[in-house]
């Protein structure tokens, strides 16, 4: 549970930035920070760059999908953050409520993942564009230039932090040891109500 509120609090911090760089429309220039890549000491990292920039500017131009996405990411990330605090300190209702913030996040990330396929479209093609301007790029670094590489990156991404992570904690949640945690905290909880 402290994974997961860990999770509730990335969500939170990430629907929350999103919402606020939507808000004030400053896009970032892709076009002049990929001229600068042929300067860099570290081609790599200002590749990495580019592809937050990148991200940042499809995004943008999104405005219609990614402002209640991530409006909703702020959302559902609060929610899960309140309920797996809950789950950590054993309440009466507790589990069943993680699990309702569980599935409901899980349940998003499919959703925001099938919305958010054109801005990846756009962001990885800028992606490839500046790695295929990388003066200094080695020929063990050539996986970078491939479209499809950068696809299944996002789709791995997608199975194993953004479903995969709620699937294992609510796997854990319906477990017989989970269930006989919180049962005894319910327990406790009623014993020390009842003494005077």
């Amino acid at each position: 549970m402290l994974l997961t509120w860990l999770v509730g609090i990335h969500g939170m911090t990430t629907g929350c930035a999103t919402v606020g760089y939507l808000r004030d429309g400053h896009l970032p220039d892709i076009q002049a920070l990929e001229t600068t890549l042929g300067e860099s000491r570290d081609p790599l990292q200002s590749l990495v760059l580019v592809g937050e920039m990148a991200r940042l500017r499809a995004s943008a131009d999104a405005h219609a999908v990614t402002f209640p996405l991530g409006s909703a990411k702020l959302v559902l990330g609060g929610f899960l953050l309140v309920a797996s605090g809950l789950a950590l300190t054993g309440r009466k209702g507790a589990r069943g409520l993680a699990l309702q913030a569980l599935v409901a996040n899980a349940g998003f990330a499919a959703v925001e993942y099938v919305l958010m396929r054109g801005v990846r479209a756009v962001w990885i093609e800028d992606v490839v564009r500046a790695a295929a301007a990388l003066p200094s790029l080695d020929p063990d670094q050539g996986f970078l230039l491939y479209r499809a590489f950068w696809w299944w990156i996002e789709r791995v991404r997608f199975a194993v932090f953004d479903v995969g992570l709620f699937v294992v904690a609510a796997f854990a949640l319906t477990r017989r040891r989970t269930k006989l945690f919180f049962e005894a905290a319910e327990a406790a909880a009623a014993d020390s109500a009842d003494e005077p």
